[in-house]
């Protein structure tokens, strides 16, 4: 199964503040979102799509990028957003498959920012980026973890949003 996902920004703990998340620490937020990954990637089966800002670690911090895709199971494809500051071959060499700007799935386009989404805006676009400022708007889906409880985002639960004509703001 496909999933999706965005703006965990592990380590990071200024975030928990500006986008209200209900931890008391970066270590804290990092445990639960471990689990919540794990509870739904089956690590022989699945294919989990990052859409950008895993952590904000630098190449002094790679060690602990590492310590993070380590503990995410399955196939990962990366995606990146903003804040990942590695070059993108450490990203292959600590764990994930492969390392993208933008990724076209076929049903999908994967970019971490939406603002990109104005190219083809008759295609489905998925993106972070904008943490809890919307979780559907048009044409596009927010699969950032604010917005879907901490977890990643099956493709059914994402068909689901684009057949509901209501934008979520």
């Amino acid at each position: 199964m496909n999933w999706y996902t965005a703006d965990f920004h592990f380590g990071h703990d200024a975030i928990i503040e500006y986008c209200r998340r209900p931890y008391q620490n970066a270590k804290k937020m990092e445990i639960d979102m471990v689990r919540k990954y794990k509870r739904v990637i089956d690590p022989d089966k699945d294919t989990v799509y990052i859409i950008g800002d895993l952590t904000l670690a630098g190449v002094q911090h790679q060690g602990y990028v590492q310590h993070i895709i380590t503990q995410l199971p399955g196939r990962k494809i990366f995606i990146m957003g903003n804040h990942d500051k590695l070059n993108p071959f450490i990203y292959v060499e600590l764990g994930v498959e492969s390392v993208h700007t933008s990724f076209d799935t076929g049903k999908y386009i994967l970019n971490h920012d939406p603002a990109a989404a104005i190219i083809a805006p008759n295609r489905k676009w998925l993106c972070g980026h904008v943490h809890i400022i919307f979780k559907k708007i048009r044409n596009i889906v927010n699969v950032g973890v604010d917005q879907h409880g901490f977890f990643p985002v099956n493709e059914e639960e994402i068909d689901k949003l684009f057949a509901d004509e209501r934008d979520r703001i």
